[in-house]
């Protein structure tokens, strides 16, 4: 890990400022974070909508600013209601921080995103017209996130490595699940440390396994979220600033509640698998979770049937690339 840079700011001035933001989907609002320093910094931006963009004006009014005196962006994760209002910012003269491979994922050539959702969406029981439905979500998803995070207009950080923001020191811990380049962002405010942990530790519930979608490493999204969590407890923060929920201070026992979630869904997934397999993860979906009204619903069984795998519980047969998964009795 590198030395902190000089010309760090007193962190015993600054004040963190909540703005939030309401959102359509669950869990219905978003979060971002005014850190004001000297010269002021942003963590995470809101969603895209007009709404959003009045949230931001007039949060920063309330506290005697505006859209140019914002110094810096910086990004937890790449998801629509956390970097919305980037564009206004770095417009207005912000700089734009955000995760190095969050970037380069974004470079991505749309027609390998396709073959990726083509044959994920098929292993886990999509067909014809619905796969087509979900390679053009994705396709208009990647250009939707090329526009509000313009990779060539950012600055990428490593994770493990301290950067300064505007003369704060952050850092990045590298804690996917949620999202496969998710940065939780520990600092130093006054005498207490505290970590900015976007989607990947919220309290009071367990945010979707959504890893990369429905693409090429899904079924390895719950594994990568108990990684994360096994990096977070390692830490100790004061205060927890969550990209959704209330800022929180129990961090280890929201990590607790995140592996037990994860557990929980393992065990439901199981459960499923015994209940109706040989069945597709959309069928096995089905069982677990009733109706299937969004896409996190069916990548937390694609997550959880990766993990199951690989503990040797389940396995599956491919037929026209469509998977089966079947319940493996435990060796005597």
């Amino acid at each position: 890990m590198s030395k902190p840079t000089e010309g760090t700011v007193d962190s015993a001035q600054t004040e963190i400022t909540r703005l939030e933001f309401d959102i359509e989907w669950p869990p219905k609002h978003a979060a971002a974070y005014l850190l004001e320093t000297p010269a002021p910094i942003l963590v995470d931006a809101g969603d895209p909508s007009d709404r959003a963009e009045e949230t931001i004006r007039e949060g920063l009014a309330e506290r005697g600013y505006e859209p140019g005196d914002v110094e810096a962006v910086v990004v937890t994760h790449p998801h629509s209601d956390h970097i919305g209002q980037v564009p206004l910012l770095r417009e207005a003269g912000a700089t734009v921080y955000a995760p190095a491979p969050v970037l380069e994922r974004l470079e991505r050539d749309p027609a390998d995103l396709a073959d990726g959702v083509r044959e994920i969406g098929r292993s886990a029981g999509y067909r014809g017209e619905a796969i087509e439905r979900e390679v053009e979500r994705a396709r208009d998803s990647l250009q939707r996130n090329r526009r509000l995070l313009a990779p060539d207009e950012a600055v990428g950080f490593a994770f493990g490595d301290l950067f300064s923001v505007a003369g704060l020191e952050f850092d990045p811990i590298h804690t996917p699940g949620h999202q496969i380049d998710h940065a939780s962002l520990a600092t130093t405010v006054g005498d207490q440390q505290v970590l900015f942990s976007g989607d990947a530790l919220v309290e009071p519930f367990r945010p979707g396994a959504i890893h990369v979608g429905i693409d090429h490493g899904a079924y390895e999204a719950v594994d990568a979220f108990h990684d994360a969590m096994d990096r977070l407890e390692e830490r100790s923060f004061d205060r927890i600033f969550p990209g959704h929920g209330p800022v929180f201070t129990t961090h280890r026992q929201t990590v607790e509640f995140t592996r037990n979630e994860l557990e929980s869904l393992t065990a439901d997934t199981l459960e499923a698998v015994v209940t109706v397999g040989p069945a597709t993860p959309m069928e096995i979906t089905r069982n677990r979770a009733g109706e299937v009204r969004y896409p996190a619903q069916l990548l937390d069984t694609l997550g959880a049937l990766g993990t199951l795998e690989r503990r040797g519980r389940v396995s599956f047969d491919s037929f026209d690339g469509v998977r089966r998964y079947s319940f493996m009795k435990a060796s005597p």
